[in-house]
This record gives C-alpha cells, sequence and structure tokens, in this order.
C-alpha cells in the first residue's frame, strides 16, 4: 500500500501539473513542473547514504512518512497560491527519503529467499497509484480546477503514513511473540541502514 501511495502522487502531480500549466496559460512548462518532482525525489533519495547512524530506519519509519505527508500539504497549498513551481521543488523533496526507507523496511522485514518476490511486490505498486493518481487527479481537475488534483497528494501521503503505523504495530506483534528480527540476518547496503 505505502508504494502505491507512492505512486499516486506522482500519478496525481503529473496530471496536476498539466492541468496547472494549461490553466495558467503556459501548457508548454507542464513537463518542468512535473520534473521538478522527481530531480528533487531522486536528489534527496541519494542523498540518503549519507544519514548518520543515529537517524537509523526506527527513527525514519516515522519521519519520512510525516515528511511526505507535510511536503503534499504544502503541495496543495503552493496550487491554491499560484505557487505551484516552488511547492513542487520541496515537496519533491520529501519522495525519495520515503521511498528510500520503503525499500529498506522491505530489506529489513523480509527473509533473503523471499527478498526478490517482496521487492517485485513493492515496485508493481508504483505503476498501479500512478495509474490510479492520474484517473483520480484527471476526474478532480475536470470537475473541479487543476488545484483539486493536488488534493489527492496529501490524501494518499498519509495512506502511507498510516501504513507505517500499521506495519509497526504488526512488527510489534511479531517481535513480542517471539519472532526473529532480520536486521541483522543480511546485509544493508549504504542508505539502508
Amino acid at each position: 500500500m505505502a508504494m502505491v501511495s507512492v505512486g499516486a502522487i506522482f500519478g496525481a502531480v503529473q496530471t496536476g501539473a498539466t492541468a496547472y500549466a494549461a490553466a495558467v496559460g503556459a501548457p508548454q512548462l507542464a513537463g518542468l513542473y512535473f520534473a521538478e518532482l522527481g530531480v528533487g525525489s531522486a536528489l534527496a533519495g541519494a542523498a540518503c547514504a549519507w544519514l548518520p547512524d543515529r537517524l537509523g530506519l526506527a527513527l525514519r519509519r516515522w519521519i519520512f512518512p510525516l515528511a511526505l505527508t507535510a511536503g503534499m500539504g504544502l503541495l496543495l497549498w503552493g496550487a491554491a497560491q499560484h505557487l505551484l513551481p516552488v511547492a513542487i521543488a520541496i515537496a519533491g523533496l520529501t519522495v525519495g527519503p520515503y521511498m528510500v526507507t520503503l525499500y529498506a523496511l522491505t530489506e529489513d522485514q523480509t527473509p533473503l529467499p523471499a527478498m526478490a518476490t517482496a521487492m517485485a511486490v513493492l515496485c508493481a505498486g508504483g505503476p498501479v497509484g500512478t495509474a490510479a493518481g492520474q484517473f483520480a487527479a484527471g476526474l478532480l481537475a475536470d470537475a473541479h480546477g487543476p488545484t483539486a488534483a493536488f488534493a489527492i497528494a496529501p490524501v494518499v501521503a498519509a495512506t502511507g503514513l498510516a501504513a507505517s503505523l500499521l506495519n509497526a504495530l504488526a512488527r510489534a506483534r511479531i517481535d513480542s511473540s517471539g519472532g526473529q528480527n532480520r536486521s541483522n540476518r543480511h546485509h544493508h547496503r549504504a542508505g539502508c541502514r
């Protein structure tokens, strides 16, 4: 569910940016607006490799979903205030760290023999979410204008935060019933500590 929310954010922003650019009379800028989200996400995600050890996975699982939710709220506000280019640039910085954390959580909680399947399932959520986000954002933009398309982003980001909460509760129950924490059972790549 968490990666579906990321896909829905990308889908909603792509549709919303297109509607916004057309509404302000500059449809040629739609791709540039959308690229801001991807560039910010990629840069911030790559920067996760240099996070200090004290900002471990247990803390990141809360910080980054909260940051994503706040960033997408800023995105909606920026669209409403006609400050979309600035809002997308800032909001984009919150997506990559959330995605890196999702991959790290999947690695941490999956036995090595099932890792490829778990990662494939996680990755499949992105395109599904993108299609759903584009569809819903298109309906909202057509019915209520370009700003409405961006309303999807904070809602699905909050869904990702809820998924993190549910995952933490499930892991706590497994650990309290004698389940084994796999965090030390296999290697961790840079940025996934």
